[in-house]
């Protein structure tokens, strides 16, 4: 550890030859110097700027220094021991005894004359020139005898007075210098903690300004000093409203009114304003306040909100699609057209069109593409917990609820693309509130009361033409003008049955090649027969047939498994989820088309009983690989949630 400098002032020859005494076996560094009073005043400084950290002096030295320095002073102490010690000696020399006070006398100096038989004379000096006036003066009076320190000592002589020296003891001494350093390792602490606390206000982006009860600024940081074009050391000790005009000090030091996230304006920049009282036993000694930039909130922002957002991100791409067909060339190709804008989307399909894929790649190919992906479906939440997804809540706005929390997927999805999934199916209240984010472009938590700008782009999508629903009155009209600035209509499988074989290629070879199976090739009747199929569940309903293709043709008699599964993908035909009402489904139609090939009919009804029992295993299936997730198995099955529904009250599955 750095060794303590000591500095003391001391002229007499008795006091430093203890002094060094003491310093000999003293492992802290002490400067002795044998200036006093005016004369110590600019030593001392020197002292201070060469690293001294306390000083110690005679009793009237110590009282100047502290006036002018910033560093701790000590003075050696006169005890009444000593002085009537010393007064005692001064009787022998003469009876006149002058004793020279520094600013103030010492009181009951009366019995000390009767007891010692003295005429005791106090005179009060303020400095070297004055202490020198009152010995010259009392010299002509009739003074004999002068006690006092060093500096009285050579002023005594000087005009032939005799002088006697108030002694300090050695254990006075040795104490008072413990005491220095004691205080001078006090003084470091105090020191190191504030270096501490300036570094920590300091390394804040924010300006901190504390003030007094007399709203006088005690502390102010760099940041804070900069915001107010002025030097820190000049600011201390003036008024904060000489800075900042409106300053409410009447409302923060005479109320006790806490202020949060209050605009304004600092030479023409506009700042976020907080100010805090510090209160103490009920009573307000100051307050800190706290000015940000509007730019560095916007900055802070950000951060959190690609924080939140990690992990939102696209998985598809256009090019992901396998097609063939003009009508697919055509909707990708608006879809590519569509990227390049900012307009929100409207996308109508059924289900298993890929309505999800086109969003991801709408997504993936704008200029938002490095900002967040933010999906939700909104079919797949009651009310409450859907609204709260969307626009996030306040601590305590529910029973619950998070504890400081959470942000909606508005929020998350901030300069990105969020995905509104099956929007038909979004409750009444929710379409309320979400109209307002796309007319306003801000979003409120639930429970809360502050209104936060969202820049979004939003693309939704429906299972069937959001016409037809704002017809029935489960859609808001004024929503759906909203949403349909740009529309983009994806076939179902059944209107572009070129894409069948190749789509049925690639699944065949995916999936043989996850399991490790060879590939198997379709006869061209078998393929003919399944090009007419209207699949209902579109592409991924024909993804999970390739999958039990490859599978089940692995496992035993190739073609038995092939005719058996072409036997049930016809007889687990739910009925097709048309983009208009009243459209007639065409499963009957394919039915009848396919009913004359079918095996005699015992052979069918064998084969009924053989699919109900088949259809029951895999929906069993389907529900375990889900974690009993009914909307992902009927994702895994390719039929709509109602399909799915309908078969486990059919087959007694709960």
């Amino acid at each position: 550890m750095k060794k303590i400098r000591i500095g003391i002032f001391a002229s007499s020859p008795s006091l430093i030859e203890r002094i060094e005494f003491f310093a000999e076996n003293d492992p802290e560094q002490l400067l002795i110097n044998t200036k006093g009073l005016d004369d110590a005043l600019p030593v001392a400084m020197e002292m201070v700027r060469s690293g001294v950290e306390i000083i110690i002096s005679r009793r009237g030295t110590a009282y100047l220094l502290r006036e002018n320095l910033r560093v701790p002073v000590l003075s050696f102490p006169h005890r009444s021991f000593d002085i009537i010690t010393c007064l005692k000696e001064a009787s022998s020399q003469g009876r006149k005894v002058l004793l020279p006070v520094f600013r103030q006398e010492l009181g009951s100096v009366g019995i000390l004359e009767d007891l010692l038989d003295i005429e005791l004379i106090q005179k009060v000096y303020e400095d070297k020139i004055s202490l020198q006036k009152i010995i010259t003066t009392s010299q002509m009076e009739g003074c004999e005898v002068v006690v006092g320190g060093d500096v009285t000592q050579k002023i005594a002589e000087n005009v032939g007075l005799k002088f006697i020296e108030i002694r300090t003891s050695d254990e006075d001494i040795a104490a008072t210098i413990e005491d220095a350093k004691s205080i001078a390792m006090s003084a470091r602490d105090q020191k190191a903690t504030s270096q501490r606390y300036r570094s920590i206000i300091d390394a804040t982006s924010d300006g901190i300004i504390a003030m007094n009860e007399k709203g006088l600024i005690t502390t102010i940081n760099s940041k804070a000093a900069s915001i107010l074009k002025v030097e820190e050391d000049e600011a201390i000790a003036r008024e904060i409203t000489q800075y900042i005009d409106k300053f409410p000090i009447d409302d923060v030091l005479g109320t006790q009114k806490v202020i949060i996230d209050q605009l304004t304006e600092i030479d023409r920049e506009r700042y976020v304003f907080n100010c805090q009282p510090i209160v103490m036993e009920d009573h307000v000694i100051g307050a800190v306040t706290t000015l940000r930039g509007i730019g560095n909130v916007m900055r802070s922002e950000q951060v959190v909100r690609r924080s939140l957002s990690k992990g939102h991100v696209a998985k598809y791409r256009l090019s992901s699609l396998i097609y063939e067909s003009p009508q697919m060339k055509q909707v990708v190709n608006i879809g590519r057209q569509y990227a390049a804008t900012d307009s929100t989307i409207l996308i109508t399909g059924e289900t298993g069109t890929g309505k999800e894929i086109f969003v991801h790649g709408i997504h993936s190919l704008s200029k938002r593409s490095k900002q967040p992906f933010v999906s939700i479906n909104c079919a797949a939440l009651p009310e409450q917990l859907l609204e709260s997804e969307l626009f996030g809540y306040e601590e305590g706005a529910f029973t619950g609820s998070k504890k400081g929390g959470k942000a909606g997927r508005f929020e998350i999805a901030h300069k990105g693309t969020i995905f509104l999934d099956e929007i038909d199916s979004t409750p009444e209240p929710v379409q309320t509130r979400l109209l307002r984010v796309l007319q306003e472009k801000e979003v409120m938590r639930l429970g809360g009361d502050r209104i936060l700008p969202v820049d979004v782009r939003i693309i939704a999508a429906a299972g069937r033409d959001l016409r037809y629903a704002v017809q029935e009155g489960k859609f808001r009209a004024d929503l759906y003008f909203r949403l349909n600035v740009l529309r983009l209509e994806i076939p179902p499988l059944r209107q572009r049955h070129e894409d069948i074989p190749l789509l049925l290629d690639f699944f065949i070879h995916l999936f043989s090649k996850r399991h490790k199976f060879s590939p198997i090739n379709l006869p061209p009747e078998y393929m003919e027969r399944l090009i007419d199929y209207s699949w209902p569940g579109n592409v991924r309903q024909l993804r999970n047939f390739a999958e039990r293709l490859v599978m089940n043709s692995s496992f035993g008699n190739r073609q038995e498994a092939l005719n058996i599964l072409q036997h049930e993908l016809f007889q687990f035909s739910p009925p097709i989820e048309s983009s208009q009402p009243n459209e007639t489904p065409q499963i009957e139609k394919v039915m009848e088309e396919e009913s004359t090939q079918l095996p005699p009919a015992d052979l069918r009804s064998k084969l009924k009983r053989q699919t109900i029992v088949n259809e029951k295993e895999i929906i069993e299936e389907a529900l375990k690989k889900s974690r009993f997730q009914k909307n992902k198995a009927a994702e895994i099955l390719g039929i709509s949630r109602t399909t799915l529904w309908r078969k486990l009250k059919e087959f007694g599955i709960d």
